[in-house]
């Protein structure tokens, strides 16, 4: 259905790129078992740097940041879209193809309450997502500081430290990781969804080409 579509790619839409956007760069290496020991002075001055810059309670910012701006300027712009580029980009099958409606003309007929209902649907994905953030956000920390102390020396740390101290640092501290779900960049943002599904079909074709001289998956028979 249009609307098991439409949610999967709203989740999809809206969880992926924020996770991209408040992701550390992380450290090139290929086997992360075999990462070297972290220099316990470093370690120390970057756990100092991560107190700043990502407190307790930052994932909960960033979560209710994301739904609140960028869902409703990200939906909307999905909503408006002709359902049949939604549907060739998602390769849906719908009777409504074609039909020079709007994606929201579409799932109006068929439910009148959909926007209300994708709302309240958000709502509760966005409290349980971060639910589920809040408690890995103690792992994320120390994931940070491991990460801050192996990117930057000790003298480095300490500068970023000093000058998070200041009044402006303060500021910069706060509201650094907000700063990409801010409505500017969430206005830029909007323009994601339609370029991704439009590019759906043309995405789709280069994973299959890039896979068909593997076997197909091997298929249970049925019992």
């Amino acid at each position: 259905m249009i609307k098991t579509s439409l949610f999967a790619a709203a989740t999809l839409l809206v969880a992926g790129p924020a996770v991209a956007q408040t992701a550390p760069s992380p450290v090139p290496a290929t086997n992360f078992a075999e990462l070297a020991p972290i220099d316990p002075q470093r370690l120390a001055a970057s756990k100092q740097v991560i107190d700043q810059v990502w407190p307790l309670g930052t994932y909960q910012r960033i979560m209710h940041a994301v739904m609140d701006q960028m869902v409703n300027g990200t939906m909307a712009s999905m909503y408006d879209m002709p359902i049949d580029d939604f549907a060739k980009g998602l390769k849906t099958n719908t009777p409504d193809k074609a039909t020079g409606k709007t994606l929201r003309q579409a799932l109006a007929e068929e439910d009148p309450y959909f926007e209300e209902r994708m709302r309240r649907s958000m709502k509760v994905m966005t409290d349980e997502m971060t639910a589920m953030m809040n408690e890995v956000e103690p792992d994320v920390r120390v994931a940070l500081a491991n990460a801050y102390a192996r990117r930057f020396t000790v003298a480095q740390l300490d500068d970023l430290h000093t000058f998070f101290q200041t009044p402006t640092g303060q500021i910069y501290a706060h509201e650094s990781m907000m700063l990409m779900m801010g409505p500017d960049m969430m206005k830029a943002m909007q323009a994601f969804a339609p370029k991704m599904i439009q590019r759906m079909p043309a995405i789709i074709a280069k994973v299959e080409a890039a896979t068909k001289d593997l076997p197909p998956p091997k298929r249970k028979k049925a019992s």
